[in-house]
C-alpha cells in the first residue's frame, strides 16, 4: 500500500488506484484555488495598471463576477 500524492489521497495498491477524497471536496477545492487566482489577477491588473495609469475595467469586473459566481457555488456545497 502506497500512498502516491498526500494532497490528491489516492492510495495504490498493484495496479488499483483507490481515491479518498470525495468529488465535492476536491470540487472546493478547485473553487477556492480559482478564487484565490482571480484575486491575485485582479491585484496585478490594477497594480501594473497603476504604474501605466490605465486600468482594463472591463477586465477587472469579468474577473470579479467570476470570483462573484465561484463565491456562490463554493457556498453552496459547504452547506
Amino acid at each position: 500500500m502506497l500512498i502516491e500524492n498526500p494532497r490528491n489521497m489516492q492510495i495504490r495498491i498493484g495496479k488499483l488506484r483507490i481515491d479518498t477524497v470525495s468529488r465535492a471536496e476536491k470540487h472546493r477545492r478547485h473553487l477556492f484555488d480559482e478564487i484565490m487566482s482571480l484575486r491575485e489577477e485582479i491585484v496585478d491588473i490594477v497594480l501594473l495598471g497603476h504604474t501605466s495609469n490605465r486600468i482594463s475595467v472591463k477586465e477587472l469586473k469579468q474577473k470579479a463576477a467570476l470570483i462573484k459566481k465561484y463565491s456562490r457555488r463554493l457556498r453552496l456545497l459547504r452547506t
